[in-house]
C-alpha cells in the first residue's frame, strides 16, 4: 500500500495553469513520490512517466536526464516554501526583520522539515543541496533596505552573493555535523552587521523567535532528529547492497 501523499504543492491556481505546465507538474509529483518510496537510484524514467499517466517520451520534453528531473522537484519545493512564507514577509515592514526571519525560516526548514528531508536524503543529495532564500528575493530585500536607509552596501549584487553563499555553507556544515544549530543565529547576526546594522540591533533581530509559519508536511515519515544525514544515506546504500550498516 502506498503511503499518504505529502501535503505540498497544491496552490489554488493549479487548475488555471497551462497544459504544458500541468504536464510538467505531473512528472514532478510522480518523481517526488517515487523518490520518497524507493530512493532515486532505482527509479527508471519509464516508472516516472507511468506514475504520471504519460507516455515515456514525454519525459524528454521537460528534462534532459534524471538529475534534471530531481532539480525540478527541488525547485518546486523552493516555490512551495516561498509561497508559505510570503504572508509573514508581507506583514514585516522592517527590512532587517524581514531578512532575518526569511533566513531563519529556510535554515529551520532545511534542517527539520520532514517533507524536504525525506526527499533530499532519498535522492542522495543531502550532502550537497540545502534550502536557502532565492537569490532574486534576497537581492530585492537588500535593495528595499537600501531605499529605506536601513542597509548600507556599495554593491548589492556582491552582498547578495555573499549572503547566499554564507547561508548555503553554514546550512551544509550543520547537516554534516561540523557546526551546531546555534550557528544559525550567529550567521544571521553577521549578515545584518555586514549590511550596516549595529551589533546590538543585529543580535536582537537574529535572536528573535520565528513566528508561526506554515510549512509542507509529510506525516508518514516522522522526524528523527538523532539520525545524522550522512548516516541515513550510508545506511540506505548499505541496505540496498545486501547488508545493514551498524549505526
Amino acid at each position: 500500500m502506498n503511503p499518504p501523499l505529502p501535503n505540498i504543492s497544491k496552490p489554488a491556481a493549479v487548475q488555471k495553469i497551462p497544459k504544458r505546465a500541468r504536464t510538467k507538474k505531473k512528472l514532478i509529483t510522480a518523481a517526488r513520490d517515487l523518490v520518497y518510496n524507493k530512493g532515486s537510484e532505482s527509479i527508471a524514467i519509464q516508472e516516472v512517466t507511468e506514475a504520471a499517466g504519460l507516455a515515456t517520451g514525454s519525459f524528454y520534453n521537460y528534462f534532459n536526464n534524471k538529475r534534471d528531473m530531481l532539480n525540478a522537484v527541488i525547485e518546486d519545493f523552493q516555490s512551495v516554501f516561498e509561497a508559505m512564507l510570503e504572508p509573514t514577509r508581507t506583514r514585516l515592514r522592517d527590512p532587517a526583520m524581514r531578512l532575518a526571519i526569511t533566513l531563519k525560516y529556510y535554515f529551520q526548514q532545511s534542517q527539520d522539515n520532514e517533507a524536504w528531508r525525506s526527499f533530499i536524503i532519498n535522492a542522495g543529495l543531502s550532502d550537497e543541496v540545502v534550502l536557502v532564500q532565492s537569490q532574486a528575493q534576497c537581492l530585492a530585500d537588500i535593495l528595499a533596505g537600501l531605499r529605506g536607509g536601513r542597509f548600507k552596501t556599495e554593491d548589492p549584487a556582491i552582498t547578495q552573493s555573499l549572503i547566499t553563499g554564507m547561508a548555503s555553507h553554514v546550512c551544509l556544515e550543520i547537516q554534516r555535523g561540523n557546526l551546531p544549530k546555534s550557528a544559525v543565529n550567529e550567521t544571521v547576526r553577521h549578515v545584518l552587521r555586514m549590511l550596516g546594522l549595529p551589533d546590538i540591533a543585529a543580535k536582537a533581530f537574529a535572536d528573535a523567535p520565528l513566528p508561526e509559519i506554515e510549512s509542507p508536511v509529510r506525516s508518514d515519515l516522522p522526524a528523527d532528529p538523532n539520525t545524522p544525514y550522512r548516516l541515513v544515506v550510508e545506511r540506505r546504500k548499505s541496505e540496498r547492497g545486501g547488508s545493514v550498516a551498524a549505526l
